[in-house]
């Protein structure tokens, strides 16, 4: 890992659109391939159309791709999607959860070296959070995504202390499906997670933490019903520790209170067409946080 060169690169590479969800994966469109590649300077060869097509879409290649980047000292949401796919290409392992982790800590180091003024976004939850489109934050603002598949509210507890040395203004956190999928209760879902806005709020006194509520499902190992009473309860604790609450769950529900099937790909799992609607709201909150913030400090747009 090279922190200076991710402190020269931060903040000029462009953005690219999309990583795909595992349960969802597909090739590029001619145009979409031809016009990554352009905007790289080149002319697209049989080859380079070929290689361009393909982006990770298993958490083993995920992971590999953003090692890579990191130990290139690059930040892999500001490349385009297939770099270093001779690296991840044929990734097979699926990482342990220690591993996620540890890549999280260094990327935070690399960050904190290399972040300057720009400003940072994290992204904390499970997979849902995991498969993030990348391209959502875009100019000065740079990106962390924390999201660990199949993660829980108690293991998120854990590990709030990776972000150390990071200087956030904005942590979007979403978690709480899999502790229910697990039979664990609304109780214990709330608990865990008012320890984890106090620590935000503690650990990052500067940074806004946005709560997100847990999306509905379709899917009949999770209640709708437990859904709709952590959502409940999260939106006051929030409000009680000082951290917003975006209440997203009216946007993905049917009239019978159920995940809208084209927004999902199995249920639980989000579809393009979901992961396009929760960009746009969370595009929306952080435009919204940084017009509060210039007023607050007195300047203007």
């Amino acid at each position: 890992m090279n922190p200076l060169s991710l402190a020269l690169i931060l903040g000029t590479l462009p953005l690219f659109a999309q990583v795909m969800p595992p349960s969802l994966p597909r090739l590029l469109s001619e145009e979409e391939v031809i016009s990554e590649i352009e905007t790289q300077g080149s002319s697209p060869s049989p080859r380079e159309l070929a290689i361009a097509r393909r982006v990770p879409n298993t958490t083993g290649q995920l992971y590999q791709q953003r090692l890579a980047a990191l130990d290139a000292g690059q930040l892999y949401t500001r490349l385009p999607r297939h770099s270093f796919q001779e690296v991840w290409e044929t990734a097979r392992q699926t990482p342990t959860y220690e591993q996620w982790t540890a890549l999280f800590r260094e990327e935070a180091r690399a960050m904190a070296a290399g972040q300057a003024q720009n400003r940072l976004c994290v992204t904390i939850g499970d997979s849902l959070t995991q498969w993030l489109p990348p391209g959502i934050f875009v100019g000065d603002r740079l990106w962390l995504n924390q999201g660990i598949s199949g993660d829980n509210t108690a293991r998120i507890r854990q590990r709030i202390g990776v972000l150390e040395g990071t200087r956030p203004d904005t942590i979007f956190v979403m978690a709480g499906v899999n502790d229910l999928i697990a039979g664990r209760s609304v109780q214990e879902v709330l608990f865990n997670y008012q320890d984890i806005i106090y620590q935000l709020r503690s650990r990052h006194p500067q940074a806004d933490v946005v709560v997100q509520s847990i999306l509905p499902t379709n899917h009949p190992a999770v209640s709708n019903q437990d859904i709709r009473a952590v959502n409940r309860e999260l939106a006051e604790i929030a409000r009680q520790q000082g951290a917003i609450f975006l209440d997203l769950y009216p946007h993905f529900s049917d009239e019978s209170g159920r995940m809208i099937s084209e927004l999902s790909t199995d249920g639980i799992h989000l579809s393009d067409r979901g992961y396009d609607l929760w960009q746009t709201f969370l595009e929306g909150m952080e435009v919204q946080l940084f017009r509060d913030r210039l007023a607050v400090g007195g300047q203007q747009l």
